[in-house]
């Protein structure tokens, strides 16, 4: 696809955050619920990929999308009430933020995976199942890391 998707993103522990944050500030008796996004941040799934190549050096593959939706799109939402309450939400690219986590995660338990598992298997319909066909789930291949010099 086009990479064209806007996903919104939030790491695990900003989830248990948001439920905390909601069950300590209930609407007073007889005010409305209110509504709030439980998100970090927003990004389109492109500028993922590509964040992704910048931090790992490896080449962002555009594949057909196996889901049904608009090449293109946004998502207008916005944090603010959850931050008013003191949300300080990880995003991607911050210190402690997903891909620093995933990296270390990756590296240690990569030899755990299937590379051919990678590519999709499942299509939400038969016209974008025709388009995945072309895939060689074989064409994927996990880099080995060059080992670290050791000093005698």
């Amino acid at each position: 696809g086009t990479g064209g998707q806007t996903r919104a993103l939030i790491h695990i522990t900003d989830t248990a955050r948001c439920i905390e944050i909601a069950i300590n500030n209930p609407p007073d008796k007889g005010e409305r619920v209110e509504i709030f996004n439980q998100i970090a941040e927003t990004r389109r799934v492109r500028d993922v990929a590509e964040m992704v190549a910048k931090l790992t050096g490896v080449e962002a593959n555009f594949i057909p999308n196996p889901r049904q939706e608009a090449a293109e799109n946004e998502l207008d939402v916005s944090n603010t009430k959850f931050c008013n309450l003191g949300l300080d939400p990880i995003t991607l690219d911050s210190a402690e933020g997903l891909f620093s986590e995933v990296t270390s995660v990756v590296k240690k338990f990569k030899g755990r995976c299937d590379p051919k598992k990678i590519l999709p298997s499942s299509f939400w319909n038969k016209k974008t199942a025709e388009a995945c066909a072309e895939l060689d789930p074989t064409s994927i291949k996990i880099a080995e890391e060059e080992p670290e010099p050791v000093e005698a």
